[in-house]
């Protein structure tokens, strides 16, 4: 009867265990949201990637924020053969940002794990007048 007991025991075990599969810790698509805050720390963006209805992908929920204040920002995205975004464009619109300021990501390449976008090309302007470069960067998941 105790061998009964035990076996039956480990049955319940091994049924309880295999019931708990590990789900994926991460992203299945570039799908989702992104930031990118330049290493200065002036020009912070966000934005979820989603798909458009032709299969591509559009920017929705911009923000920016210029030295620690938040603008109401547009957007533009193009040459999108994923993994591969040819640029993302985030621009300040609005009338108290005073200034035109952006930043521009060229040459994007999706990870494979969908954690990053490794850009090797960008700028952004600030202070206003001034273009910076961006090298070598990733975009990442908030």
């Amino acid at each position: 009867m105790q061998i009964l007991k035990t076996l039956l025991f480990f049955l319940a075990l091994l049924a309880v265990s295999g019931g708990c599969s590990k789900s994926s810790s991460g992203p299945s698509s570039a799908e989702g949201k992104w930031a990118y805050t330049t290493s200065d720390g002036k020009i912070v963006v966000t934005f979820d990637l989603v798909k458009t209805s032709t299969g591509s992908l559009d920017i929705q929920n911009q923000t920016m924020k210029i030295d620690g204040t938040a603008y109401n920002a547009e957007k533009q995205i193009s040459g999108v053969a994923l993994p591969l975004i040819g640029s993302i464009r985030i621009n300040a619109n609005d009338a108290k940002a005073v200034y035109p300021y952006y930043i521009l990501f060229t040459n994007g390449s999706v990870s494979s794990d969908f954690n990053r976008i490794n850009v090797p090309d960008g700028e952004y302007t600030f202070p206003w007048g001034t273009t910076k470069t961006l090298k070598a960067i990733s975009i990442t998941r908030p």
